[in-house]
């Protein structure tokens, strides 16, 4: 199978899928006083179980119309390979594909993992019962499979075959993942800056796992990725100082952001084969 998109298509395709993906949430859903759904009802998270099921869906389909869309000219076409290895769905690295990219995250984590263990992992100090248990369902699970799908799987190869580099497919399937992000803030009712930090930090992941799934060609290390960032949360800077052991866990920050870095670059001017995407190359 080949990918056969212009430049211009592909990114009107990322647009459109990132706009469906955030509507089938919306549309026709149960709302509360202020007019929109209440995230944390455990009848709307239920509801959107199913409507992100229908997205991922929807998601494919657009991209295989966006593939029918006569473009002149301007179209390109990518290598011709199996429509598993398009979408990120097999490789016979699958292990290692998993592997490496989880093994980068926690190197990037390692700050809040040092403070885990001096602090003692309290699992029963977790919040319990059925709203508990789907929150961690929709963001150690649901969440990330429907959009590393619908962000990655079904953006990223469409941009590789309109002939985009790796740094700008990264870069607009990045801002459209930060986009389809904000409609959170305003459910809450969030100021703009709340606005502004949630794109911010959306788009770095959204950037972090494109370039994953650029890099590994498979879904499954952006999914654990993605899973393991939702599971870990945003670390707590402020708490750095004031920690009983403050060096240690300073340092731990220091050296996993230092060496999270130098490995990403390192890896991006060398580029080494370590596994078999065709969209790195």
């Amino acid at each position: 199978m080949q990918l056969c998109v212009s430049p211009i298509v592909a990114i009107i395709t990322c647009v459109v899928n990132g706009a469906q993906f955030v509507a089938c949430l919306y549309v026709a859903t149960q709302t509360h006083g202020r007019g929109v759904p209440d995230r944390d009802d455990p009848r709307v998270v239920k509801e959107r179980f199913l409507r992100v099921g229908v997205a991922c869906v929807i998601a494919p389909l657009i991209t295989l119309l966006s593939l029918m869309t006569p473009s002149g000219s301007s179209t390109r076409c990518g290598d011709d390979e199996p429509v598993v290895r398009w979408l990120g769905l097999w490789g016979s690295w699958f292990v290692s594909a998993a592997i490496a990219p989880l093994a980068l995250t926690m190197l990037l984590f390692l700050g809040p993992l040092v403070t885990t263990c001096l602090d003692g992992y309290k699992p029963l100090l977790r919040p319990h019962g059925e709203l508990a248990r789907l929150k961690r369902i929709r963001n150690l699970l649901v969440g990330p499979l429907a959009e590393e799908w619908v962000f990655r799987g079904c953006m990223c190869p469409l941009l590789y075959g309109a002939g985009f580099s790796d740094g700008a497919s990264v870069f607009i399937s990045a801002i459209v993942f930060g986009s389809a992000h904000i409609h959170h803030r305003f459910d809450a009712g969030d100021p703009w800056t709340a606005v502004a930090v949630q794109f911010t930090y959306t788009s770095l992941f959204g950037a972090y796992s494109s370039y994953l799934f650029l890099r590994t060609g498979l879904l499954i290390g952006p999914v654990l990725a993605h899973t393991f960032c939702n599971h870990m949360g945003l670390p707590d800077f402020g708490g750095v100082a004031t920690h009983a052991h403050a060096i240690i866990v300073a340092s731990a920050y220091v050296a996993g952001l230092i060496g999270f870095i130098v490995l990403v670059t390192l890896d991006a001017i060398y580029r080494p084969k370590l596994f078999g995407s065709f969209f790195w190359e």
